[in-house]
């Protein structure tokens, strides 16, 4: 482990709860293991199956119902194409971007929930119509495994879960799918957190707001899908009100929701922790990086993390300002772009401290891994 510069976990529910407790051991008895966001997962969907509330698990797992069932036979594909077709007849592009998105493992997309509450009408109607097979070209298990998935979205809790995870996750959606799109935008993401934080902290501050706002957009949603506006049946076996009180369907959604927020903004803490952001601030020796920071590269950053990796830690920022230098003066030529091509370069050995950070950077979770050709790579482990 004195050895590990990054470790990440995916995991959901109360076992995600598990895993952050190991990685918090770790990170305190290892600094250098920092605890980062897998490049190989959406960041919106990872931290939604972090999050141990019913209603957010119960969307989660539906979303893998979902995957698995329409994975199956390229029928079913056709099937939900045609369901979108119907209900967006008056908009032709809206339909094509649709059917574009679920022919891809969109359950998995940056923007999982915002397809997810554009297609659930074509979605039920599709599973529907399976289920009830008047042309018996479905086997028994596939309507069987409609049925589930159709009872699932017709049910309240899924519904407001979704919709909060839809308005909530907007605000770290470009963040995420900035950490898997070019060095020069990770970079940047690793500056922007700070914004990202602070809007989530205003939603929170005025959580009673946005709740309502959430809450009707949740109602409109139900009575579109022709769902009624309900507490969970496994709630109130649990928890029975008194003789002459009724448990409202707003109040109870705010009280099991509203924590979405503050486990988010927690979450984030977490995951970009101070030395987890240092770590990112050194892609600008990337020369990609570089040339769009116009060179203006800082030569001073808080090394002590990483001093015992550096062969020489003193000489850092005269060799920092070499290696600006170097590729300052390189004419208009096409500028390494990856950690991996950098990494390639005959010339980086004379730079053996550049070298040292990235190789740190290289064995980051949260940056994909890439192949000889600097194309990501989607797994970081072959078994």
């Amino acid at each position: 482990m004195d050895y590990c510069r990054g470790q990440a976990h995916f995991s959901s529910g109360v076992h995600s709860n598990k895993m952050k407790a190991i990685a918090t051991k770790l990170t305190e008895k290892y600094p250098t293991a920092v605890y980062t966001p897998s490049s190989t997962c959406a960041l919106n969907v990872s931290l939604a199956s972090g999050m141990a509330l019913t209603g957010i698990q119960i969307v989660m797992s539906t979303f893998k119902k979902i995957e698995s069932f329409f994975n199956k036979s390229p029928s079913l594909q056709l099937e939900l194409e045609n369901a979108i077709s119907i209900f967006y007849q008056g908009n032709e592009e809206k339909a094509s971007d649709l059917k574009e998105a679920c022919r891809t493992n969109w359950t998995m997309r940056h923007d999982a929930f915002e397809v997810a509450v554009d297609v659930v009408e074509s979605l039920l109607l599709c599973v529907d119509s399976v289920h009830d097979n008047e042309d018996l070209r479905w086997s028994d298990q596939v309507t069987h495994n409609a049925l589930e998935i159709s009872e699932a979205l017709a049910d309240f809790e899924f519904v407001a879960a979704l919709v909060v995870l839809k308005n909530t996750l907007s605000f770290t959606r470009a963040f995420g799918k900035n950490l898997q799109g070019p060095k020069i935008d990770v970079y940047f993401a690793a500056s922007s957190l700070t914004a990202v934080l602070h809007s989530l902290n205003e939603v929170l501050d005025n959580i009673e707001v946005y709740h309502e706002f959430w809450f009707e957009e949740a109602v409109n949603l139900a009575a579109a899908l022709e769902i009624p506006v309900k507490v969970s049946r496994l709630y109130l076996r649990k928890h029975r009100p008194e003789a002459g009180t009724e448990i409202q369907p707003e109040g109870y959604f705010k009280e099991h929701l509203a924590p979405v927020v503050s486990q988010l903004i927690k979450e984030l803490n977490n995951l970009f922790s101070e030395n987890h952001l240092n770590a990112l601030r050194y892609l600008m020796l990337v020369p990609a990086v570089m040339g769009q920071l116009k060179f203006n590269m800082s030569e001073e950053n808080n090394v002590e993390m990483y001093r015992n990796d550096l062969p020489n830690a003193d000489t850092l920022p005269a060799e920092l300002h070499c290696w600006r230098v170097k590729w300052k003066h390189r004419g208009k030529v096409t500028l390494p772009s990856t950690v991996h091509e950098t990494l390639q370069l005959a010339e980086v050995k004379f730079f053996p401290n550049v070298l040292a950070f990235l190789r740190v950077l290289s064995n980051l979770p949260v940056l994909g891994l890439e192949d000889a050709d600097g194309n990501a790579s989607r797994k970081r482990f072959q078994m």
